[in-house]
């Protein structure tokens, strides 16, 4: 079993640089931590320890995501016990934040322990829980209707000015051949539902952009989406919120099979059903890295397990740029 007291260590070094806004130095022990935490996975002797562990280490991957990509942040500062003028008043002059930082803990700072942080961690339930949390009001449920018949999908978010995706096939009416004179966008937690405009689409993809009145629809949130799409490795974790069977928002956990198999397509192993096609797909970041729009149900005549289908954000984000250049639209 890894010494707990090592990791504890660790955090209040990691803390000590983060009062000092030095996110690069307090992120080199935020990693030593997540090092020993696997290695105290490893050795859990039951299955409450186990989940616990999962949970912390849950809590400490995303702290290390944010040091690298936003720095100091709120949830960073929350994850030590802090706040931004706690981090601004406690800085120190260079030489003593060197001396502190490689010394053993503050008694001044407060005890602390590992089981601590477990606890404290696992109250996050876990990075699929802050996810769909955070995206809640981002993510919404598309009701289409033509001579009396309904369908539904899903749709989100991409910007405060009232931009949504969705898949074209969402708001195409094939037996029309045309889009749906009547589509519909609704929120998991409201009773009102709100006009919806299909802007551009493009087929080969299965996207569409459409827009939505801001104000008539009040608070909501947008979705983060990648910014570097060749970050995303096979065999991550994703997570998937959808509107299946048109029953309001739920969400789903799965892995990357491809990041783009021979047809282009982001394929992923997370259970998709219908109502769930124009859902986002999350990285552990909650970052949205594609479009759900489909599932491969054989491939060679042989039935197929956990394969569904979405457009990569790279091409999003590339028809997104188009659309918006030529019609001079501001995200």
């Amino acid at each position: 079993m890894v010494a707990k007291d090592q990791i504890v260590a660790y955090y209040f070094n990691a803390r000590e640089f983060v009062k000092q806004n030095n996110p690069k130095a307090a992120r080199a022990y935020v990693l030593a931590i997540l090092n020993h935490a696997v290695e105290s996975l490893k050795s859990a002797n039951s299955i409450l320890e186990e989940v616990r562990t999962k949970a912390f280490l849950d809590r400490w991957i995303r702290v290390s995501q944010e040091l690298y990509d936003k720095g100091i942040s709120n949830y960073v500062l929350e994850s030590f016990g802090l706040t931004a003028l706690q981090a601004q008043n406690k800085a120190r002059s260079p030489k003593k934040q060197e001396e502190r930082a490689i010394g053993s803990p503050n008694p001044a700072d407060g005890e602390i322990d590992m089981a601590g942080l477990i606890e404290e961690s696992a109250k996050t339930q876990g990075w699929g829980a802050e996810i769909f949390e955070r995206n809640k009001n981002a993510v919404v449920g598309i009701s289409v209707y033509n001579s009396g018949q309904c369908a539904n999908g899903t749709g989100f978010i991409i910007s405060k000015n009232g931009y949504l995706l969705t898949n074209d096939h969402v708001v195409f009416d094939e037996d029309a051949q045309g889009y749906y004179p009547k589509i519909k966008i609704s929120f998991a937690d409201r009773t009102k539902s709100y006009k919806l405009n299909v802007l551009f689409s493009d087929k080969n993809a299965d996207v569409a952009f459409c827009s939505f009145d801001p104000a008539e629809v009040g608070e909501f949130t947008a979705v983060k989406r990648i910014a570097d799409y060749s970050r995303i490795l096979p065999c991550a974790d994703c997570l998937v919120m959808g509107n299946s069977f048109g029953n309001g928002l739920s969400a789903f956990l799965g892995v990357i099979r491809f990041t783009k198999n021979d047809k282009g397509n982001l394929v992923h192993t997370a259970p998709s059903n219908p109502g769930d096609s124009g859902a986002p797909v999350f990285n552990r970041q909650g970052e949205c890295i594609g479009i759900n729009k489909s599932k491969t149900l054989a491939v060679q005549n042989v039935t197929a397990d956990a394969y569904a289908n979405a457009t990569p954000m790279d091409k999003i984000d590339e028809l997104l740029k188009k659309w918006c250049d030529v019609n001079e639209i501001i995200l």
